[in-house]
């Protein structure tokens, strides 16, 4: 069994994978707060992979393990089952490069987009032949709601909606339609902007987020709450396979 550590902005997230089934999955805020004790004794974990955001660092992850556990942190050294076209790739976001694995694996030969909304929002495109072409960064809800309340002077620090209106008629509303259209009208266009390209075009959804944007999207999409582990899971087996330890 693997075990896939998660280390995003905002949350910590823990998965435990036999095969490429997800037979556990945990998270919370900060690393301390996961049960590492009980997800070693009701799991034969074999070998683990680390991803982080955060800048938290392997060497505090690892006070959480076994001394002798053996787990690799993601890095551009690492061998990938597709090919990244970025001219900085050892800035490229971890999370990121995961995604793009796991898309790329699930609609393998297809161009696919991917979306991930949550602290930040990432759209990422890989070709049909396996390749991370690039994409974009842009704040994510939260990040807008604070940023209008923090840099200015009466507006009011907000929460996300389930809905959020088209025409809002109060300061309030104004600032949520503002906020959670806005977005919702940057991913629309991006997805009519790829569709006009590529007419076999996949779209994959992921990120805290997400949710708040299913039922508004314009094309069809595939939702995956877990594709950043999912990608981190295949990155490991490919780095098994490369070693000849599987």
């Amino acid at each position: 069994m693997n075990l896939i550590i998660d280390v995003g902005n905002t949350q910590c997230k823990v998965s435990v994978f036999e095969g490429s089934t997800v037979v556990c999955q945990t998270q919370n805020n900060h690393l301390n707060e996961i049960p590492w004790a009980s997800l070693f004794q009701d799991y034969n974990l074999k070998n683990g992979i680390f991803s982080d955001t955060r800048g938290v660092g392997l060497n505090t992850v690892s006070q959480f393990l076994p001394p002798d556990f053996p787990v690799i942190e993601l890095n551009a050294e690492l061998p990938l089952p597709i090919t990244i076209n970025y001219k900085t790739p050892h800035t490229l976001g971890k999370d990121r490069i995961a995604g793009a694995v796991a898309a790329n694996h699930q609609f393998y030969g297809l161009p696919v987009l991917i979306i991930d909304i949550g602290t930040a929002i990432t759209i990422d495109f890989v070709s049909e032949h396996g390749t991370f072409m690039g994409g974009i960064i842009s704040p994510g809800p939260e990040l807008r709601y604070r940023a209008l309340h923090q840099f200015t002077g009466k507006l009011p620090l907000l929460e996300p909606v389930v809905e959020a209106e088209l025409t809002p008629t109060t300061t309030k509303t104004a600032i949520e339609g503002g906020v959670q259209n806005g977005i919702l009208f940057e991913i629309n266009g991006y997805i009519q902007h790829y569709q006009a390209i590529y007419q076999n075009l996949k779209i994959v959804l992921t990120g805290g987020f997400a949710s708040m944007f299913e039922n508004k999207l314009k094309s069809p999409f595939h939702s995956d709450a877990l594709l950043v582990q999912k990608g981190l899971n295949l990155i490991l087996y490919r780095w098994l396979n490369t070693r000849g330890t599987l």
